[in-house]
């Protein structure tokens, strides 16, 4: 009888070893598999990311170009004024004085682009400057900077100012793509 109970015993335990042993193995399994279905989860994520990123700056360029499209092939002087009412108010964020502003009709040698230039002549510093430069590379328009001279002003007076004042010439030009037909 003794040995009935401990061949009983061996089987109970020899049936919960390999319980646990298939189980733990099971297990395992799952979690490999699922920690291999997180990190597929995390590169599509991070993809996702990348293109939501990427999709904001294309639809910024695209907002550059479709601002950009004109069927005439000349500038209205409307839109020559609106732009030098937006750079006059750019300059007067950043309190930068502008002596000139005088925009200048371009022919263009592409019959695909109409070109206007401007040119003017600026009082201020270099941050000033840097911040002027930075936010006028953001307008939705094609610009190009075809001249930037900076030149320190002189003062007659022997008093130290805080800062260096510049004068500054530039001279950008906008373009307008015309539309094919």
């Amino acid at each position: 009888m003794k040995q009935k109970y401990l061949a009983l015993f061996f089987v109970m335990i020899l049936t919960s070893i390999l319980f646990f042993y298939f189980s733990s193995n099971t297990i395992a399994a799952k979690i490999e598999l699922s920690e291999k279905y997180d990190d597929e989860i995390k590169s599509k994520q991070e993809k996702l990311n990348s293109a939501k990123v990427l999709n904001e700056q294309l639809s910024e360029v695209s907002k550059v170009i479709t601002n950009s499209m004109t069927d005439t092939n000349i500038y209205d002087t409307e839109e020559v004024n609106i732009f030098v009412k937006e750079i006059a108010t750019l300059a007067d964020k950043y309190k930068i004085a502008i002596h000139t502003i005088s925009p200048k009709v371009v022919t263009s040698d592409s019959k695909h682009l109409v070109q206007q230039q401007y040119s003017f002549m600026l009082n201020c510093t270099y941050v000033q400057l840097g911040k002027f430069l930075t936010e006028l590379e953001s307008f939705d328009q094609i610009i190009k900077i075809s001249s930037l001279d900076v030149s320190p002003i002189s003062s007659s007076k022997e008093k130290e100012l805080t800062e260096t004042r510049y004068k500054v010439a530039i001279q950008l030009s906008t373009f307008k793509i015309i539309k094919e037909a």
